[in-house]
This record gives C-alpha cells, structure tokens and sequence, in this order.
C-alpha cells in the first residue's frame, strides 16, 4: 500500500482533528487560527528538538497539544509520553481532552484499534497503538519517570510542577532522560507562568537558541510590532478613555496603539493583522507558517534546533468580548495584587515581579494605621467583622512573646494584642503565667466577647519539651506545637493525622509559603470601614504595633540561591533586621487559621449582628468545644 506523504501539523489538524463535547465552547471540526498556525506547525516539525511556550490562558495551548501528539501518532509512530503535574491531572486531561476528541476522530480508528476497548491497551495512562505507545503520567511521581522511553516528550503546565522530586532532582532533566537513544527526538513545554526566579519555564526559555513573538503590521502605517500591554508611561500599547464613569465604560473605548503612528487599532482589525503577520525572533530570523525560515535578508535559513515562542491572549481572534473583556478584566483587578498576579500570569503570559521586587517599607506599613474601636482599644480591640481568633507563640531563651490577631471573611486581619511574658519556659513561674494568658477574653466595639480559638506554638530549639507540656495542659488540639521548615513549595501547614510519640500534634509549616503570602498582602491598602479581602490591618497604637513592631514584620528578605546541583532556589532570609518575632508572629498565627478552617471545617463569613443570635453550621463555641477535647 502506498504510503502518504507526510503533511504539516495545521494541515493534519485542519483535515483530521475534532474537539470534544464539552471540552470546549466550541465543538466539531477544527480550525487552526492565523496566530496558531506556526505554533502548530512547530510543534509537529521533527527538526526542532526542543520547544518551550510560554503562553497566557484562552489560546488553545491544550487543543493544539492534542492534535500535535495525535499527528506524529498518525504520521510517523512516535512514541509519545505526555506529562502533567500531577497523575490527577494526567487522568483528567486523558478523560476530558484525549479521549473526547479521538472518539470523534475517524482517522484514530485507523491507528487504534483498541479506541472502544476498556484494557490494558486502552487506559487512562498508556494507549498502545498500531506501532506507538502514549504515555500519560503525572510529574509529582518519581516511578513515572522511570523505565520508559520515548521519542517525543510533552510538558504541560510545567511552572506547575515540583522543582525536585526528593532524591531524585529536577523533574525537567528526569523527564528529558527519557529521550536518551531517540532518532528525532522531540520535548515540548507549555505552561502559563507563575513567578519571576521560581518558573520552569522561565528556565527552559532561556535554554532556547531563539524566542519567536509574532509580529503584526499596523493597518495605517504598516509598522510591524509585537502587541504589549503597555502602560500609562508608555505611548503605545492598550488604552480606554478613563475619564469614564464606570468600568463597563470604560471596557468599552478599548483599543491598541500604534507604537509608531500612534493611531488607534481595534480588536476588528486583528484578523487581518494576523494573516499578514510574522513570527520574528531577536536576531531577525522569522518565519510565517513554522515550516520554513529566513534571516533579515528574506534568504532561507535553517530550522532551528530549539526555539521559545511567547503569546498571549490579546492574539485570540474568537473571544466573545475581544479586547473590551481584555481591558474589563484588568480594571476589575489592579487595585488587588493577588488578583492582579492572576492577570499578568494568566492574560498576559508573564512572569509575575512582584513578589521577588523591593523590600518592604516598614514606615509606610506603620504611616496606615487605623483606629476601629471606641474609647480605651484595650476595652474593645477586635473590630465587630472578625470571626475568629488565633495566636502565634514565640519562643525565645528569655521569654515568650504571643502575637493575636482577629480574622474575617476572605482571611482579612487584624492585630489585635501583642503581649511579652519574661522568663525561662523551664520555670513553673512563667508556664503558669503564659498559662493564663492563653484563656484571655478580647471584647468587640459592640460588646461581642471573644477568646483565642487556637495557637500555634513555636516547639523549635531547646524549649521543645516544655512547648510540648503546654499543649498538653491546656489541650492538644488548642495549643498545636510547630515547627517551621524554610524549604520552598512545603504547604501552609501538614497537621498530622496521629500525635506524636510525646501525645502532642506537632505540625510542620511551609514558612516560606507563610512569608511569601504574608508579604504579598502587605501590599493591600484599608479602605475606609469596606471589606478589602486579605488586608492585614494595624492598630494606632504604639504599645503593640510601634517601630520595632513593623521593623520586624519587615525584616526578611527573599534570596535566590543555588544548591549543589545549580538547581535555583528562593531562601527567605532574616537581612534588614536582627529580630523577627513579629514576623514569626503572624505565621505561627496565620497556620493556625489554616488548621481551623481545613481540620475543623471553619468557614470565615461576615458575622451576623450582635442582636441577631440564630445562626447556622458550627458556631465558634461549638467550634471551642471541640477544640478543648483531646
């Protein structure tokens, strides 16, 4: 039987791929995209051995993923393997994106003969085929990346994935193992990126011999240029008329300038734009379709044999709202920096700097302190929307220092004491003392009587034993001994399931996720009495929150180190002062929400009014109760 000749990847994909029910807003025959055609075509394109896409959301990375692997099956019986971060993820993305688009896919009947079958030829992890083999498994999981090998090799989300797999190392090199003794062989990556000096990806680019960005010529002045978000110091870029009144209306005067003519484009433009665009890399080298090269000179070149491409969502030609909803969105989010991240990592298809910039500034965090009680603050310190209340313990060899403060709905906070017990833990005199403090009462503004539902205790050093009695004494699922692993992507907190040999929970926390959200909250401003979700909010009050106080709270600093394999790693670190109880604090106090709400179920929601005493699910004495048991 005569073999047919080999075709591109958009021309396969155009004749033979289908989309899923449900997978998609759109279903039944695909249509590459002019923006997508080279990113296709380079992805099934065997002379370039590596790819690495750093890409935004909403521009059908998953869908070409698909039809890339489901092409080299056909056409050339590539043994494939497809990795996601997680074997969750893999069996999720083999259900929903593999196996609902082959199933309407006639050609992949041809190839696989077992597409009905539900045997070991037919799984959620391997597809064994006419003379291939698809491998779909999870990164977090060491055996998964042993044992097999391959000829062509897809990372999805990678800034997704672990940055080390135990003993076993980086999780981008085991993976790349797999490829050892492959004629052609083919890796890869894709992800949405995450932060700056922490990304996969940000690593594999930089690996890469060029970077392609597609470039589009302006349709007043033929101008070729990459579309930026641009900014409001910069003249080209996206612009809306901001002296409208609402962000609807302003959403709505969106448009792109012209970096060189200054002219407004408009999302209707886009399309034309596009087909006449090129994808063009930092030396000039640029390609139209992904199939065929040329330098500056317009001579061909060779394919190249790694590339990085970069895009993101203003290119998409099909979103509902177009550029509008682009601009609607970042309106909705830039006064939030969480929800800003969120933009600039998942529209924009960047890296986020925020979190890895200047230190923070200790006297502008102390400049907003508030005042939200009436008369003496020690008579009602905790504001009337708190729900809750935690501690964090500081243990040092001359005294413990206890840190409480008030949560509310979307983990908002307050400081609400600050209170130094001088002494040796060892001493009878000091347990007893702090022993009592632990069951103090904090009053609301309008009367409202509130205690500390749980502490989290520093158990680290040479006080562990006594940390230990405490919890005992004054129960082991009230006082939670902790001790704080500086060790990057480690969770909030890993509350065992069984006490420890001492009769005590001693939970481990990921203190550099603690630091890391705590400093990225810091960012936000109060608003007047207005709930602003995950504000941290300090009392005018020189006793509890004075200079030494935010001198503390500012004191770490994040490191980028190396370890002795040169994997990158970020290290908080204790740099712009020498105390860091404050710090500690509210890390030891914020594991402790994490423990309430993810052990004991605590949802953080308004309060109701005082007068009002109905209420429904576990109440906060109910929660007390529970809590004092063993």
């Amino acid at each position: 039987m005569k073999r047919t000749p080999p075709v591109s990847g958009t021309q396969w994909a155009n004749e033979h791929y289908r989309l899923a029910s449900g997978s998609s807003q759109d279903e039944g025959a695909w249509v590459t995209l002019p923006f997508q055609v080279a990113i296709l075509n380079m992805m099934c394109n065997r002379s370039i051995r590596r790819l690495a896409f750093q890409k935004s959301a909403r521009i059908g990375w998953s869908k070409m993923l698909v039809a890339a692997v489901s092409c080299l099956l056909h056409q050339f019986k590539t043994n494939t393997v497809i990795y996601q971060p997680t074997d969750d993820d893999a069996k999720g993305f083999c259900i929903d994106e593999i196996d609902g688009a082959w199933e309407e896919m006639p050609i992949i009947r041809r190839i696989f003969p077992y597409l009905n079958a539900r045997d070991q030829n037919n799984t959620t992890k391997k597809k064994v085929g006419l003379g291939w083999i698809l491998d779909i498994l999870g990164a977090a999981t060491p055996k998964n990346m042993r044992r097999i090998t391959k000829a062509a090799l897809f990372g999805d989300e990678v800034d997704g994935w672990d940055w080390e797999l135990g003993k076993e190392g980086d999780p981008i090199s085991l993976a790349r193992t797999r490829l050892d003794g492959a004629a052609f062989p083919m890796e890869r990556w894709g992800t949405t990126p995450t932060n700056a000096g922490e990304s996969h990806i940000e690593k594999l680019m930089a690996e890469m011999e060029l970077t392609f960005r597609f470039y589009l010529p302006c349709p007043h002045c033929g101008h070729e240029q990459v579309l930026e978000w641009g900014s409001d110091e910069t003249k080209h870029g996206f612009k809306w008329d901001n002296k409208q009144p609402s962000i609807e209306k302003k959403a709505k005067t969106a448009h792109y300038r012209c970096i060189e003519c200054e002219q407004a484009i408009y999302y209707r433009d886009l399309l034309k734009m596009e087909k006449a665009g090129r994808w063009m890399a930092e030396d000039f080298t640029w390609t139209k379709d992904g199939l065929e090269f040329f330098d500056i000179d317009n001579q061909p070149v060779s394919t190249p044999v790694s590339v990085g491409i970069h895009c993101w969502a203003a290119y998409n030609t099909t979103m509902t709202d177009g550029w509008v909803g682009l601009v609607r969105e970042y309106l909705t989010k830039k006064n939030d920096p969480a929800k800003l991240k969120t933009f600039v990592n998942l529209i924009l298809g960047q890296l986020w700097e925020g979190e890895n910039g200047d230190k923070l500034d200790w006297e502008q965090l102390k400049a907003r302190r508030e005042i939200w009680w009436a008369g003496d603050r020690k008579q009602n310190p905790v504001p009337d929307r708190a729900v809750v209340l935690t501690g964090g313990i500081d243990t040092q060899d001359d005294r413990i220092e206890m840190f409480i403060w008030a949560w509310g709905a979307g983990e908002e906070c307050w400081l609400v004491d600050h209170i130094v017990r001088v002494g040796d833990l060892s001493s009878q005199v000091l347990k007893d003392t702090v022993g009592k403090e632990l069951n103090n009462t904090y009053k609301k503004r309008n009367g409202a009587e509130m205690d500390v539902q749980l502490w989290c205790w520093d158990a680290m050093g040479h006080k562990t034993d006594d940390v230990y009695e405490m919890s005992r004494k004054h129960g082991v699922l009230r006082v939670i001994p902790i001790q704080g692993e500086n060790q990057y992507g480690k969770p909030i907190q890993n509350f065992p399931r069984k006490k420890n040999s001492k009769k005590v929970y001693l939970t481990r926390l990921g203190t550099d996720g603690i630091k890391q959200r705590l400093y990225s909250r810091l960012c936000l401003t109060p608003n007047g009495n207005e709930p602003v979700p995950g504000c941290v909010h300090f009392p005018m009050d020189d006793a509890i929150a004075g200079d030494e106080f935010f001198k503390q709270l500012c004191s770490a600093n994040k490191k980028l180190e190396h370890s002795k394999s040169g994997r990158q790693m970020w290290r908080w670190i204790k740099q712009y002062h020498p105390y860091d109880e404050a710090l500690d604090g509210w890390n030891y106090a914020y594991a402790a929400l994490n423990i309430l709400i993810q052990k004991f179920g605590l949802v953080l929601q308004e309060p109701e009014p005082v007068q009002q005493k109905k209420s429904s699910g576990l109440s906060i004495a109910e929660l007390a109760a529970r809590l004092k048991g063993g």
